[in-house]
């Protein structure tokens, strides 16, 4: 079942602001929107799980009711400006000593105190995932971000091919499983300047607590057209990303042909491949419809224009 999607942003009438960058700024940013809402706008569902002041901690699960209770898991080593935040998404979650079926684990941080710090940030998410974004006021007034470090991740679940999948709920950035944070980390240069092969775990059918590699995989291994495109695209087609096991490549996937840790997993929600590339120098954010639905234009990195749309009305 699709479920509406919110869009929440920094500029939005009582939105919870970065002001320092510490990491409690960001973590609260994120529960306002998932768990208390803010201004007008009413929160996507999530609960607090586990919070604690000192050092930050923050465990948020998604809505049980159309979720699987996946829990979005936040911390930091102290709460100083700069000092990085650390998540990963958990299949189970007890406390921050033990979490189980775990995906990706990444950072971030607010990267620097002029206009290059980390603040003008964007939620868009649904009752059991989202998509976070944070961007610099520098180059804010393109949509690309250049060799500066950007926050781009996804958590949450990602639609089943399977009925009942005991585990469906991922992170995703542009790394995996590290503590550094620079331009190439974020999903935003995977996207538009590498490929997006083994950016996640995911855990078998059985419910075991067996990490296996995930690639998203679309209609071809990239999602960017070479050079540095401005004008209007012209769109005819926008193609779903699959989750697929390992490097994502069908000729080396005998190991996942199987129905414990089948290749083709599911669906990640909302995020679309175009066929066309532009917009490169319009203002952040580039919101167009497509399909008699809006979507928002996902930034692009240096040397390349980006085609990744996100879906702003369900997923």
């Amino acid at each position: 079942m699709a479920l509406p999607v919110t869009v929440y942003r920094w500029d939005d009438a009582g939105a919870p602001q970065v002001v320092d960058g510490s990491p409690s700024e960001y973590m609260n940013v994120i529960k306002k929107c998932l768990v208390e809402g803010y201004g007008s706008k009413s929160p996507l569902g999530w609960t607090v799980e586990q919070e604690i002041a000192d050092p930050p901690v923050m465990a948020l699960k998604n809505d049980t009711t159309v979720g699987s209770g996946g829990v979005s898991f936040f911390r930091a080593d102290s709460n100083n400006p700069g000092d990085f935040v650390f998540t990963e998404g958990c299949n189970d979650y007890v406390d921050k000593d033990n979490r189980g079926r775990k995906s990706s684990y990444f950072s971030f941080n607010n990267y620097s105190s002029n206009t290059n710090s980390l603040k003008r940030w964007f939620l868009i998410g649904t009752a059991k995932a989202y998509y976070f974004f944070v961007f610099t006021e520098n180059l804010y007034d393109k949509n690309h971000t250049s060799t500066l470090p950007v926050t781009c991740f996804f958590q949450g679940d990602f639609e089943s091919l399977y009925p009942n999948d005991p585990a469906t709920f991922v992170s995703i950035s542009g790394i995996l499983n590290s503590t550094s944070f620079n331009w190439a980390t974020s999903l935003i240069y995977k996207f538009s300047e590498s490929s997006l092969t083994e950016l996640t775990y995911i855990h078998p059918l059985d419910g075991s607590d067996e990490q296996h590699t995930a690639s998203l995989v679309t209609l071809n291994e990239r999602s960017y057209v070479a050079g540095r495109v401005v004008g209007v695209p012209d769109i005819s087609l926008l193609a779903p990303y699959y989750l697929m096991m390992g490097k994502g490549r069908l000729s080396t996937s005998s190991d996942y042909q199987n129905q414990i840790t089948p290749f083709v997993r599911g669906i990640l929600p909302g995020a679309f491949l175009a066929n066309s590339p532009g917009y490169r120098d319009d203002p952040k954010p580039v919101i167009k419809n497509l399909d008699n639905d809006n979507h928002f234009l996902i930034p692009s990195a240096n040397s390349h224009t980006g085609c990744v749309w996100i879906n702003l009305q369900e997923w």
